[in-house]
């Protein structure tokens, strides 16, 4: 660091960051306001633009159950993201062990229906979005019988 530097005002130094608590920027300031050292303080995301994955939410209504005891589910899935969503995909028997198995591939409009035996069953959806950023949401499904 040079003492031109220093005697122009010119920032002497820079600290790269994801972010700067209070303590650091008191510090900073009290370095300028007392010793003339100019440090500036930077975060990350002024840098390089940080990827965020796409958020997702689930929604189902139960249609109908049909002669057999299968429970006809309507599933809608909502997604944003800031590159936009690309499409998603369905599992329908998830397994978190097993992994994310998808049986729908691609959905574009985030809608499916499909019948359940009586009993548990776990749903996966996934999003995908524009830049191949991708979250899933799971739904644990407990159908039960029909008594009349």
């Amino acid at each position: 660091m040079s003492d031109s530097n220093k005697q122009a005002n010119k920032p002497i130094g820079i600290i790269i960051a994801f972010s700067f608590g209070k303590g650091a920027v008191q510090e900073v300031a009290r370095l300028k306001n007392e010793e003339n050292i100019n440090i500036q303080l930077i975060t990350v995301d002024n840098i390089v633009v940080m990827a965020k994955k796409p958020t997702i939410a689930v929604s189902f209504t139960e249609l109908n159950v049909n002669e057999k005891q299968l429970h006809e589910i309507e599933f809608t899935a909502t997604a944003t993201s800031d590159s936009g969503i690309e499409f998603f995909s369905w599992d329908w028997n998830y397994n978190a062990n097993e992994g994310f198995k998808p049986e729908i591939l691609p959905d574009k409009d985030g809608k499916q229906t499909q019948k359940f035996k009586t009993g548990a069953h776990c749903v996966a959806v996934k999003v995908i979005d524009n830049d191949s950023l991708e979250n899933i949401a799971i739904v644990e499904l407990k159908i039960n019988t029909n008594e009349n």
